[in-house]
C-alpha cells in the first residue's frame, strides 16, 4: 500500500524567512492553489514578509508552495506533468518557483476524517458543501489513482498532498523548509 503525506512548511526552522501572498503587477492573486494552470506571461512577485533564511520550500501566507529550482526538478521527475513550475520573483533571489499541483481528486474518506464543511448559512454561501476545516484526513485508497503523487483535495485546496516517492525525491535533494505529515489511507487503491 502506498504511503501519502500532507506536505507543510516547517515553521520551526530557526531564523527562516517568510513570504508574503504571491501577486501580479495590477495586485491580484493568481490561482495557484485551484488545480488549474497558470497562463499568464507575466510573473507573480512574492514578496519577503520576514528577511531571514532562504528555504529550498516555503509555503506563502496564503498556503502556494515555494520551492527552488533545485527541488522543483526532482519533485517534476517523479510528478510529471501533475506540477507546473511557475517562475516568481522574489527580492534578490533567483531561481525560486511555484509548485503548481494540477491535480485535485475527491477522496476524502469522510467516515474516518473529522472536518466542517461550509454551510449557505455562513457568511460564504458560495463555499457551501467545501470543507472548511479538516482536523484528521485520512485518505480514501481506492478513490486515489496509483499514478498521483502529488495532489490536493478537491473540496479544501488548501491541503497539499503528496506519495511516499515524492517525499523521497524531495528529501534526496534536500528540503529545508519541508514538513511532511503521513496520512492514514483506507480502502484499496485503484490502479488507473
Amino acid at each position: 500500500m502506498r504511503r501519502y503525506f500532507r506536505l507543510l512548511d516547517d515553521v520551526t526552522v530557526p531564523k527562516r524567512w517568510h513570504l508574503g501572498a504571491a501577486t501580479l503587477a495590477d495586485g491580484t492573486e493568481p490561482r495557484l492553489r485551484a488545480g488549474i494552470p497558470f497562463e499568464s506571461s507575466e510573473i507573480p512577485s512574492v514578496p519577503v514578509t520576514h528577511a531571514g533564511r532562504v528555504l529550498d520550500f516555503t509555503l506563502t501566507s496564503f498556503a502556494v508552495p515555494i520551492a527552488s529550482s533545485r527541488l522543483a526538478d526532482a519533485v517534476a521527475t517523479v510528478v510529471g506533468a501533475d506540477v507546473q513550475r511557475v517562475p516568481v520573483d522574489i527580492a534578490g533571489q533567483l531561481g525560486m518557483v511555484v509548485l503548481n499541483a494540477l491535480r485535485v481528486l475527491r477522496c476524502v474518506d469522510e467516515l474516518h476524517s473529522e472536518f466542517i464543511k461550509w454551510t449557505k448559512q455562513d457568511h460564504r454561501p458560495d463555499l457551501a458543501g467545501k470543507y472548511r476545516q479538516i482536523t484528521k484526513l485520512v485518505l480514501d485508497g481506492a478513490k486515489v489513482p496509483h499514478d498521483a503523487h502529488l495532489f490536493r483535495i478537491e473540496g479544501s485546496l488548501v491541503e497539499l498532498i503528496v506519495s511516499e516517492a515524492v517525499k523521497d525525491a524531495m528529501v534526496h535533494v534536500g528540503c529545508l523548509g519541508a514538513k511532511f505529515i503521513e496520512l492514514e489511507t483506507s480502502g484499496t487503491r485503484s490502479h488507473a
